[in-house]
């Protein structure tokens, strides 16, 4: 019974080795990490110049490579560039701020006079650089009336000012990683590699799947990546009805119905990171997590290691 367990504790330590080997597989390099740093400090410091200079106020990162959470390559930086509205027309008489097609040209325009020789085009709510080996995608914003911690972008089709707080959605991502002993972020890695591998037709927005992760792993704690893989996994399939291995579970503020789905922005901005989540492709997801737990607990089981480390690639969808 004694060699049993001991078994069993050495093929468990062994899978956590293992997750925390693909974890590091997935890793920007520190060279990727280091061209990615040169190239937005670069196109700070040439839009912190002429006209542009009185215009913004303040500007930093945002997106999965500002939270750690970006897989490699690095193919694209997000920059926050908060603005004095007051610099540009107004929309109209009482409107408070200019219209967001008017910002997001003349941000174009600027960054086309500095790179001439890159694309820059517009898109729905930022500006994009394309450079030889990473895209900066470059978003205005004006700071909120209430809420020092939000900000607004300018939505070109809505033609207004929509909330967005990245600032929040970072200090989440670091507050859980810390109440995880330092194990969220790698699992969020894993769960970003696993979602990335899935079928067009699954495959959600990998933000889609971090802010499950937060509002999850928020409240529910793991000792391990396996672990934490296998609670992820359960609590998708669990929203329509797939056999669970953790019995019921609590929604944590999320709702998966038949009619509609919720995911609230742990930022507080009102938005649903889901709501171009459809029934479908949600119940796919749910089936592909169930499939996914399932040989994670399988590889938990084997006692073979090569069987161990193939069952474990395969629920990660990793050939």
């Amino acid at each position: 019974m004694a060699g049993n367990v001991a078994l069993m504790e050495r093929t468990a330590s062994a899978l956590d080795f293992l997750l925390q080997q693909v974890v590091r597989s997935v890793e920007p390099t520190a060279a990727q990490k280091d061209r990615a740093r040169a190239s937005h400090n670069r196109l700070r410091e040439l839009l912190d110049t002429g006209q542009m200079e009185s215009r913004i106020i303040n500007s930093y990162l945002s997106g999965s490579y500002a939270r750690d959470t970006a897989l490699k390559p690095i193919d694209d930086v997000d920059i926050i560039f908060e603005i004095d509205p007051s610099r540009w027309p107004r929309s109209f008489l009482l409107s408070t701020r200019p219209s967001p097609d008017r910002v997001l040209e003349s941000f174009a325009t600027a960054i086309r006079r500095r790179y001439p020789n890159s694309s820059v085009y517009g898109q729905r709510r930022s500006v994009r650089l394309q450079l030889h080996h990473i895209d900066i995608d470059i978003v205005p914003a004006a700071q909120h009336e209430t809420d020092p911690a939000m900000i607004c972008v300018p939505d070109r089709e809505a033609d207004e000012w929509i909330k967005s707080c990245p600032r929040r959605h970072a200090e989440m991502a670091t507050q859980v990683n810390a109440k995880r002993g330092g194990k969220f972020k790698p699992l969020i890695k894993l769960l970003k590699l696993w979602n990335s591998n899935l079928p067009d037709t699954v495959r959600c927005k990998s933000f889609l799947i971090e802010t499950i992760a937060i509002r999850l792993f928020d409240q529910r704690s793991f000792s391990t990546l396996g672990e934490g893989l296998v609670l992820f996994w359960d609590f998708l399939a669990s929203r329509y009805n797939e056999p669970t291995v953790n019995g019921a579970w609590s929604d944590y503020g999320m709702s998966f119905g038949w009619l509609s789905i919720s995911v609230p922005d742990i930022g507080g901005t009102g938005a649903n990171v889901a709501a171009r989540l459809d029934r479908p492709r949600a119940r796919a997801l749910a089936s592909k997590a169930r499939i996914s737990r399932d040989r994670i607990l399988r590889a938990y089981e084997t006692r073979d290691l090569e069987a161990q480390r193939r069952t474990a690639l395969s629920a990660l969808r990793v050939s």
